[in-house]
């Protein structure tokens, strides 16, 4: 009987634990250090993080650095395009110097720079990475190029998933890739779900529909939307908030391959919600307060 007893808590153990949602470290973890940045990282996975979540942009010689705003001025010392400045250019800015915690600029002239992409993937060989691709003027077979090529030079490119809300930066990966659904598609079906009760895993080119390749999707627990109606007068619309719930999350998961990555998650509460749903990962700001969610 005791035997028994045992057994059934570990199963017990076995099956929560891998029900638990994996921390994704959103920009490297933005709300407790420099985003994407080395120092960041290192904390973020000194904090629990399963998965960083990185973005990228290419510099003017045509090398991918970890780098979000369109302007410089917003996180660095320096000013405009990323696409501006050559790497060597980059990593003489200070990435830390708009960061601050309790009012204070804490790391400014502490010599964190901004990293180059292939040197990170390589120095964190066993690190799952989300690749959000920003670019915003980087011709999309360029970028595919270069992340295709980068990819052959390091241990385990299966670890890296890609990212983009530029849907001609995914379309030009090719589909070996793994690559998130566009958000287009991804909400289409979210918002059929939800609203419509109906489940249709499927992209829209032209007129015809075709089984989606892709298995990995990501969107926010709860988003504010439009709804336009076409009615025989005009169109009329509303607003309305898509929140998540277990029928649209079954209908993503009649893929046993999905996995589906909820945005957002900032609080316990919304953490267990996404455990409660099935959620595969869940992006959070703050792997620091997230590591006492589980």
């Amino acid at each position: 009987m005791k035997l028994y007893f045992i057994f059934f808590l570990f199963l017990f153990y076995l099956q929560t634990s891998v029900a638990s949602p994996l921390i994704v470290a959103h920009r490297t973890g933005t709300a407790d250090f420099p985003e994407n940045t080395r120092y960041a990282i290192e904390k973020s996975l000194s904090n629990q993080a399963d998965i960083v979540w990185i973005t990228i942009q290419f510099s003017k010689d045509g090398i991918p650095v970890l780098y979000r705003p369109m302007d410089l001025s917003e996180l660095t010392d320096g000013s405009g395009p990323v696409s501006d400045y050559t790497l060597e250019e980059l990593q003489l800015l200070d990435a830390a110097y708009h960061f601050k915690q309790d009012d204070q600029y804490i790391y400014r002239g502490r010599g964190v720079k901004i990293p180059s992409l292939h040197p990170i993937l390589l120095s964190y060989p066993q690190v799952k990475f989300i690749i959000d691709i920003k670019s915003p003027d980087a011709d999309p077979e360029i970028v595919a190029h270069s992340l295709i090529e980068m990819r052959e030079n390091i241990q385990s490119p299966d670890r890296l998933v890609f990212y983009s809300t530029e849907q001609k930066y995914l379309d030009a990966l090719p589909e070996y890739l793994n690559k998130f659904e566009s958000r287009k598609i991804t909400r289409k079906i979210l918002a059929n779900a939800i609203m419509a009760g109906k489940c249709i895993i499927a992209k829209n080119k032209g007129d015809l529909f075709i089984s989606s390749q892709n298995k990995h999707y990501a969107f926010e627990l709860r988003r504010d939307v439009k709804v336009v109606e076409k009615f025989t007068l005009g169109k009329g619309t509303t607003r309305t908030q898509l929140v998540w719930n277990q029928q649209a999350m079954d209908c993503f998961k009649e893929s046993e391959e999905a996995k589906i990555l909820l945005i957002g998650i900032n609080s316990a509460k919304d953490y267990q919600l996404a455990k409660k749903l099935g959620a595969d990962y869940v992006m959070v700001d703050s792997p620091l307060q997230a590591k006492e969610w589980r």
